[in-house]
């Protein structure tokens, strides 16, 4: 299926859901505060007006995300909105089909309307407050993950070495100058012996590459700093992200290639690997030629780590006999389900959407990545600088 006609039915299908749910919200509110909601008819007017109302502002504040000012405010508030009522609206559906599910004890109709008045207020205040909270306290918590990774063949005088990984910073209209120095001084002070950049490092603009990679040269690792580009950065404009690393910056960027890298005296190769642009960003298992090439062109002997914006090479990328391989790309879905962390919004682009997998001798991280793709909103996924050592 082409990439654009199946955006349109996702966004046809977001609009749908978000109507739905606003329009059940509207229900309860009248069944609690008046006694009582809308009868079909009402009711089918009710959501058609929400629906031609969210049908005509959602082009308007998808266009506003990376504006500036009020329009970006509005544009943000109206979004983050939606999402909160979608969240809602699919647990007071939950509570209606329980409700009226007939034959139990809220057959009765006073102990369903006890039950609607008091389960619905629950599950409004949590959806709503959920995501008042994921906009505010979840959007600015970073949390550092510590890791020991057992590998095979990687040799022991490794092992004491820090490896630091960060993804996806997104730097633009959602993370600004001021914020990303913050995360660059966490990332200091862990004394990195080297710290490794797995792509969507800007967002869009090119307007934020010389500030942003400012901040980028900052990045402090006693064997320095490699990067590799994702999805965004393409986006954005590859040859412009390239060239501003490379002007203002330190950070050697690969691009489709390796480098032998002297860690505290051991040789470690870094291999990267550019995103493809040929490639949708929902596409779950990947292939490239140049993982093929890479893969012929390191010594045996040495150990590697690939960076891949993309955890869908990591099934190639285990054939052909790549240790570890570091991604992102799925920010660790940025909404997810307590204790079920991996039931989240980016399995819709990948079956590996954050922690750790294994396959053979191979293992994979997917970080849940630094910065924000479309809702600056973050449930149970809170940000990540991930701390990695490696252990034979």
């Amino acid at each position: 299926m082409a990439y654009a006609p199946l955006m349109a039915r996702i966004f046809l299908l977001a609009i749908l859901l978000v109507t739905l749910s606003e329009s059940l919200i509207v229900h309860w509110t009248g069944l609690a505060f008046r006694g009582g909601g809308f009868n079909w008819g009402a009711g089918s007017l009710v959501i058609f007006a929400i629906g031609a109302l969210n049908m005509a502002l959602f082009p308007v504040a998808r266009s506003r995300i990376h504006a500036k000012g009020l329009s970006l405010v509005l544009s943000r508030a109206w979004i983050l909105g939606s999402v909160a009522a979608l969240l809602t609206g699919m647990m007071l559906a939950t509570v209606y089909a329980v409700l009226y599910s007939g034959g139990w004890i809220f057959a009765a109709e006073d102990a369903r309307d006890i039950g609607i008045l008091w389960l619905g207020g629950f599950v409004v205040t949590l959806g709503l407050g959920s995501g008042l909270w994921g906009a505010t306290v979840g959007n600015h918590r970073v949390r550092v993950d510590s890791l020991s990774f057992s590998l095979a063949n990687f040799p022991s005088e490794l092992a004491h070495i820090k490896l630091v990984h960060v993804t996806d910073l997104h730097i633009g209209p959602l993370l600004r100058s001021d914020r990303l120095a913050r995360f660059v001084a966490r990332i200091n002070e862990l004394e990195a012996d080297l710290i490794v950049i797995t792509g969507d490092i800007f967002d869009f603009s090119p307007d934020y590459i010389e500030v942003g990679c400012r901040e980028l040269a900052k990045l402090k690792a006693s064997s320095g700093v490699y990067a590799v580009l994702g999805n965004h950065d393409h986006y954005t404009g590859t040859e412009e992200v390239a060239k501003g690393i490379a002007k203002f910056t330190s950070i050697r960027l690969l691009r489709d290639e390796w480098e032998r890298v002297n860690v505290a005296g051991v040789s470690l190769v870094v291999a990267g690997l550019e995103d493809p642009q040929t490639i949708n960003w929902m596409e779950k298992t990947s292939e490239s030629p140049v993982l093929e090439r890479l893969a012929r062109e390191i010594p045996p002997e040495h150990p590697s780590v690939l960076l891949a914006h993309r955890p869908s090479f990591f099934r190639q990328a285990e054939r052909l006999g790549f240790p570890l391989v570091l991604s992102g790309h799925t920010h660790g879905g940025q909404i997810a389900l307590p204790f079920a962390t991996n039931h989240n919004a980016s399995r819709m682009i990948s079956d590996q959407t954050r922690g750790i997998y294994r396959q053979g001798d191979s293992t994979l991280y997917v970080n849940r990545g630094l910065g924000m793709a479309g809702l600056p909103l973050r449930l149970n996924c809170p940000r990540e600088i991930a701390l990695i050592r490696l252990t034979a």
